[in-house]
């Protein structure tokens, strides 16, 4: 049997990962995405990945006649054909709970509809749109916070989840399914949401009007606007609108307060550069001064995926760092190149000579096994640079 993954992003890098450790047996063979460029930004490049790992690179026109096929589509661009294939073994993630939200932007609608729950799916393919027989599927939780990009990284991990669970079936060609129910279903086209001239609707109530916030915040393609300034959050005040749905009715610096068709509503205005050159500086009390430091927290930047934290560690920002830890920021998450926090604090105290952000990191448990993307670890790095703050690590690790 030949499988072949088809898609983009860390759900397919990582199911070949899965499929290469656990299925050695069974050739591999990838399909990228058309707009894959083979550079890592927030996700992982699948293009990138085989390149690096010798996998063999084919199309959709040479699989077709292939008729020991396992085929799976993850988050694949492109509609297939399954009268195309000799192959009937042809599976799908679709990111919702099928037969809800078929089709495009399923990281807005659900919160534009103010879903609390939505899920993934796990399906064949058929000649419709996501309307194939479900094998199975796994619920994800919509929190009040969410923002579309929140909602897509839960999608991006349930759905690998539960495709790793069910690969053994698949392969195994022992999968039951059943076809989707009539009720609830719902399909979104690619012209539902107009991302070229993307725009808040005023003429909301201000309920409508922070759902659009959210469902709209996708900082690696874009962030919702009012009067051209990005914006981050959206807060219902007490006071009913009096003035006309999209007035403004005050603004400073951190926000816009605007009425609705019922109550008023402030705005916030993104501050990620601001709290960067914080970061940056040590400047502690004006980032104190920044609203939702809690949000900034989780977020990165567009060029290299860096969080405040690792902008904090790299400039051995010693205070900022402690603060923003205290702020519930990740100490091990990694940059677009797998790049970790510890990582930026090994430059750091080797630039410095000194070893303080080195012990903040083994105090809040910093991972230094954790592999960039290149497979190399932190004392990989340190091998050619420092044994002697390897061997500090090494021997402070708790």
């Amino acid at each position: 049997m030949n499988i072949c993954v088809a898609g983009k992003n860390n759900i397919a890098v990582e199911i070949c990962q899965y499929l290469t450790q656990y299925y050695p047996m069974y050739p591999i063979k990838i399909i990228p995405n058309r707009n894959d460029k083979g550079i890592d930004g927030f996700q992982r490049s699948f293009l990138k990945y085989a390149q690096e790992n010798g996998i063999e690179i084919t199309t959709l026109e040479k699989v077709y006649i292939d008729s020991d096929l396992l085929f799976l589509s993850l988050e694949f661009d492109r509609i297939i054909n399954p009268s195309l294939f000799v192959s009937r073994r042809l599976f799908n993630i679709h990111f919702s709970m099928l037969p809800a939200y078929k089709g495009m932007y399923t990281s807005a609608f659900p919160i534009l509809n103010g879903e609390k729950q939505t899920g993934v799916t796990l399906h064949y393919i058929d000649s419709g749109i996501d309307t194939g027989d479900i094998i199975a599927q796994s619920v994800i939780e919509i929190n009040p916070t969410d923002t579309a990009k929140d909602l897509y990284l839960k999608y991006i991990e349930q759905g690998t989840l539960l495709v790793k669970n069910h690969l053994q079936y698949l392969i195994e060609d022992s999968v039951k399914a059943y076809r989707q129910p009539k009720e609830e279903s719902a399909y979104y086209s690619k012209s539902s949401i107009d991302y070229s001239n993307l725009c808040l609707n005023f003429h909301s109530t201000a309920y409508q009007l922070s759902l659009q916030v959210r469902a709209f915040h996708f900082r690696d393609y874009q962030l919702p606007k009012m009067l051209g300034i990005p914006i981050i959050k959206a807060v219902i005040l007490d006071t009913k609108s009096e003035a006309k749905p999209g007035t403004v009715l005050f603004e400073n610096r951190d926000k816009i307060t605007v009425a609705t068709i019922d109550y008023d509503i402030d705005l916030y205005k993104d501050c990620m550069g601001l709290v960067l050159d914080c970061c940056e500086q040590n400047r502690l009390d004006e980032l104190k001064e920044i609203p939702f430091i809690t949000y900034y927290v989780c977020e990165k930047e567009l060029v290299h995926g860096w969080t405040p934290l690792m902008v904090a560690a790299y400039n051995n920002s010693i205070d900022v760092f402690c603060y923003l830890m205290e702020n519930g920021a990740q100490i091990n998450v990694q940059n677009n190149n797998g790049t970790t926090v510890f990582m930026y604090a090994k430059d750091a105290a080797l630039r410095n000579k000194d070893y303080s952000i080195i012990d903040l990191c083994l105090h809040f448990k910093a991972d230094p096994y954790i592999r960039d993307y290149s497979s190399k670890d932190l004392f990989d790095y340190l091998q050619d640079q420092s044994v002697d703050l390897a061997d500090y690590i090494k021997k402070n690790i708790s």
